[in-house]
């Protein structure tokens, strides 16, 4: 393990990320091992290098970040490949500055990654764990060659019920449920179901919660979404479906 904490100097700091790739690449290319590199977290690289460049006087472009920002993550992210002798997965904690996804430094980061699950405030709020928002996450794998074509089409379709639903809140907040056409009232229904039915239970978190632990096999979460986007639980309340592993477990709340 490689630290750069925040009280030690930005030039420290600004090397930290590149000393520990260069030891995952030698047990990549030396000891010919396959690499897990987990960086936590690489906006603080980007900011050692933005007080770095101030340091040396540098003109700062958007937002204060250094010119050659896109450069040096660059430098980072490309040599995290694969070889013919091994190689280097990485998983990176990404902060973004203000939540706010155009900041220069979200952009530049997710350009480099093949997958992003980005977590919300908002759903935490809610009670919705994991608290992943489904529409800003996303995956270049996410492909039928990859996944499968029922996986895909299922995570397409429920991508769009979302979209759709997200769309309507403004016109349910303001005129209410009633007056949206029944179409819509049914994917909205479908949209709050796949919302809680895609909530799990933690085992870290059972002291806390007093909800016992679960793990869901991909079949099962598949079943579940399929299911309920075929409205086969319209009649079934939404609390139902909140915190459960398979979707028996829904019909068995309800009896």
């Amino acid at each position: 393990m490689v630290f750069g904490q925040m009280n030690e100097p930005p030039g420290a700091r600004f090397r930290v990320g590149l000393a520990a790739l260069t030891m995952a690449e030698y047990f990549r290319d030396e000891e010919h091992r396959d690499v897990l590199l987990l960086i936590d977290n690489i906006f603080r690289f980007i900011q050692a290098g933005m007080e770095v460049s101030g340091l040396m006087g540098q003109m700062p472009s958007r937002l204060g970040y250094q010119p050659t920002m896109g450069t040096e993550l660059s430098k980072l992210e490309e040599r995290i490949a694969n070889t013919e002798t091994g190689a280097i997965t990485s998983i990176q904690a990404v902060y973004v500055p203000a939540d706010d996804l155009t900041d220069p430094a979200a952009v530049h980061t997710f350009s480099h990654l093949s997958a992003s699950i980005v977590l919300s405030r908002k759903r935490a709020s809610e009670g919705l764990f994991p608290a992943i928002d489904l529409l800003q996450s996303n995956s270049k794998m996410a492909t039928p060659g990859i996944i499968g074509e029922r996986h895909y089409k299922l995570s397409q379709e429920i991508r769009h019920t979302l979209a759709k639903y997200e769309d309507l809140k403004d016109i349910i907040s303001m005129l209410g449920l009633e007056q949206l056409s029944g179409i819509d009232r049914n994917i909205v229904n479908r949209a709050r179901r796949l919302e809680k039915f895609l909530t799990q239970p933690f085992f870290a978190t059972e002291q806390f919660s007093g909800i016992k632990g679960k793990e869901v096999n991909l079949k099962d979460a598949l079943d579940g979404c399929e299911r309920i986007l075929k409205d086969e639980f319209k009649d079934f309340p939404e609390s139902a479906f909140y915190m459960i592993g398979s979707i028996e477990e829904a019909i068995q709340k309800k009896n």
